[in-house]
Protein backbone atom coordinates (compact mmCIF):
# COMPACT_ATOMS: atom_id res chain seq x y z
CA UNK A 1 0.00 0.00 0.00
CA UNK A 2 1.33 3.38 -0.75
CA UNK A 3 1.55 6.07 1.17
CA UNK A 4 -1.33 8.69 0.11
CA UNK A 5 -3.80 5.33 0.33
CA UNK A 6 -2.44 4.98 3.73
CA UNK A 7 -3.19 8.45 4.81
CA UNK A 8 -6.52 8.41 3.01
CA UNK A 9 -7.76 5.23 5.16
CA UNK A 10 -6.36 7.30 8.12
CA UNK A 11 -8.47 10.55 7.25
CA UNK A 12 -12.17 9.31 8.12
CA UNK A 13 -10.82 9.00 11.83
CA UNK A 14 -8.81 12.66 11.73
CA UNK A 15 -12.25 14.09 10.00
CA UNK A 16 -13.76 13.13 13.14
CA UNK A 17 -11.36 15.06 15.46
CA UNK A 18 -11.69 18.52 13.04
CA UNK A 19 -14.36 21.27 13.97
CA UNK A 20 -13.38 23.72 11.44
CA UNK A 21 -13.14 21.81 7.86
CA UNK A 22 -16.21 19.85 6.66
CA UNK A 23 -15.77 17.51 3.27
CA UNK A 24 -17.86 16.38 0.69
CA UNK A 25 -18.22 13.97 -1.53
CA UNK A 26 -19.46 14.97 -4.85
CA UNK A 27 -20.50 12.92 -7.90
CA UNK A 28 -16.69 13.44 -9.25
CA UNK A 29 -14.91 15.40 -6.71
CA UNK A 30 -13.90 16.03 -2.89
CA UNK A 31 -14.82 19.51 -2.01
CA UNK A 32 -13.04 20.33 1.65
CA UNK A 33 -14.51 23.87 3.34
CA UNK A 34 -13.26 25.93 6.13
CA UNK A 35 -16.11 26.60 8.43
CA UNK A 36 -16.67 29.74 11.09
CA UNK A 37 -17.64 29.06 14.44
CA UNK A 38 -21.49 29.49 13.26
CA UNK A 39 -20.81 26.96 10.03
CA UNK A 40 -20.85 29.40 7.82
CA UNK A 41 -18.12 28.40 4.60
CA UNK A 42 -15.44 30.78 4.41
CA UNK A 43 -13.16 28.72 1.60
CA UNK A 44 -13.45 25.79 -0.19
CA UNK A 45 -10.73 23.56 -1.80
CA UNK A 46 -11.66 21.15 -5.18
CA UNK A 47 -9.69 17.83 -5.65
CA UNK A 48 -10.12 14.23 -7.39
CA UNK A 49 -8.75 12.82 -3.45
CA UNK A 50 -9.68 13.95 -0.23
CA UNK A 51 -5.89 14.61 0.21
CA UNK A 52 -5.85 17.30 -3.20
CA UNK A 53 -9.41 19.28 -2.04
CA UNK A 54 -7.20 19.61 1.38
CA UNK A 55 -4.24 21.22 -0.75
CA UNK A 56 -6.09 23.36 -2.50
CA UNK A 57 -8.28 24.73 0.48
CA UNK A 58 -4.58 25.45 1.49
CA UNK A 59 -3.50 26.74 -1.39
CA UNK A 60 -6.02 28.83 -1.71
CA UNK A 61 -5.33 30.63 2.27
CA UNK A 62 -1.77 31.51 0.86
Amino acid sequence: MNTLTEVENKIPDIINNLKHITFEKLPNEYVASLVDSKGNKIVRGYGSTTIEAINDLHSNLL
